[in-house]
C-alpha cells in the first residue's frame, strides 16, 4: 500500500456534533447534516483503495455503532482521550509502525477529492510533512512521511492560528513542508449556505443514496 488515511469522525449523535452550527439550526438538524456529510467524505476516498488504507477513526460510539459505514473502510481505530493533539498524534505512531505514509483528514471539508489525497501521499515522498490550508486559519489535511515526535505540540487548536502554528513548529524542527491547494470547510450555518452557493446546490441533505447509520445501541 502507498499511505493510510486516517477519516477522522464523531458518532452524530444530537448534541455532541457540529455545536457551532447546532447554534443556529439546533442538535438534531446539525447531527444529521454531519451523518450525511461522514458518508459524502468516505465515499469521496473510495478511488484511493485498495492502494490506500482508509481507516476509521471513531470517537463518540463503539465500532458497531458505525456498521452502516463499515464497506467504505478497511478498518476502525478508536480514538484515545485527551485533545485534538493527542487523538491526531496517537494514529500517526499507530500507523506509521508499519512504515506506511500516514495523511489524516476530517469530516468538515466536502470539496475533499481523491486526488486531493493521493498529491498529499506522493509529496511526502519528498518532504516530510503536508497540509491542506482552510479559509480559516487550519487545515482541512495533515500527513507525515514519518512518526515525528511533538508535530502536534503545541497548537491553537480550532483558531485563526491553527496552521501557522504548525508550520512554525515544523520550521523549529527543520522539517520539510508543502502546502495543498486551499479548501474550505463547514463550521457554521454560514458555511455550509456557502459552500451550497459555491456548488449551486440545495441546502438540503446532500443525498438521499448516501448510507444512513444504523441507530445507536
Amino acid at each position: 500500500m502507498s499511505g493510510t488515511v486516517l477519516v477522522y469522525m464523531k458518532y452524530p449523535e444530537p448534541g455532541r456534533v457540529k455545536t457551532r452550527l447546532a447554534a443556529t439550526i439546533g442538535p438534531e438538524r446539525a447531527a444529521e447534516l454531519y451523518r450525511e456529510w461522514v458518508g459524502v467524505v468516505l465515499a469521496r476516498l473510495q478511488p484511493l483503495r485498495p492502494q490506500v488504507q482508509v481507516v476509521g477513526a471513531i470517537d463518540g460510539a463503539p465500532a458497531e455503532a458505525f456498521a452502516g459505514w463499515g464497506h467504505f473502510v478497511d478498518r476502525w481505530w478508536v480514538q484515545p482521550t485527551g485533545d485534538l493533539g493527542t487523538r491526531l498524534d496517537a494514529g500517526f505512531r499507530d500507523f506509521h509502525q508499519s512504515h506506511s505514509i500516514v495523511v489524516a483528514i476530517g469530516t468538515d471539508c466536502l470539496e475533499i477529492e481523491p486526488q486531493l489525497v493521493q498529491t498529499a501521499l506522493e509529496q511526502l515522498h519528498s518532504c516530510d510533512a503536508v497540509f491542506g490550508p482552510t479559509s480559516d486559519g487550519g487545515y482541512y489535511l495533515t500527513g507525515t512521511a514519518c512518526y515525528l515526535p511533538g508535530f502536534f505540540d503545541g497548537i491553537r487548536w480550532s483558531s485563526k492560528d491553527t496552521l501557522q502554528d504548525h508550520i512554525h513548529n515544523c520550521c523549529q524542527h527543520n522539517w520539510r513542508v508543502t502546502l495543498l491547494p486551499p479548501r474550505h470547510d463547514i463550521d457554521t450555518w454560514q458555511d455550509w449556505l456557502n459552500y451550497c452557493e459555491r456548488m449551486e446546490r440545495s441546502c438540503s441533505l446532500l443525498s438521499e443514496h448516501v448510507p444512513r447509520m444504523m441507530d445507536r445501541t
